[in-house]
């Protein structure tokens, strides 16, 4: 289940993962608010709280995250990622130096950190 975090300024695209993400749900819910975000501003600043593990991403869902990703390669400002997932933390950890922008993991005790960090202005 994938549901949009609506708490945040309108230039983050915030949601959270829970149990089985499905391709639908992805497209639906994260593709659609990435493209508004990255039309409206230019940059992206992103937020994934991630209450499953990556495992639970359908193959086809995955391939999405994968597309969309690549979609707005040069776009990326600020991306939290923020899972108990020690392993995906540090996945996207050893990934921020090749990828334009800002990424920061935190563990989901963290949360509010994050979101205030994500939350920040964005540059352009």
């Amino acid at each position: 289940m994938v549901k949009l975090l609506t708490d945040f300024p309108d230039h983050v695209a915030a949601y959270k993962a829970r149990e089985t993400v499905n391709k639908a749900e992805y497209e639906e819910v994260v593709t659609r608010r990435v493209n508004e975000v990255a039309e409206k501003y230019g940059v992206i600043n992103f937020l994934v709280l991630l209450e499953t593990d990556f495992d639970n991403y359908t193959f086809a869902a995955f391939i999405d995250y994968l597309k969309i990703s690549f979609k707005h390669f040069r776009k990326w400002n600020r991306m939290a990622i923020v899972s108990d997932e020690k392993w995906v933390r540090k996945f996207y950890e050893v990934l921020s130096p090749v990828v334009p922008g800002e990424i920061r993991s935190y563990p989901i005790n963290e949360f509010t950190v994050a979101k205030e960090w994500v939350s920040g202005q964005i540059s352009q």
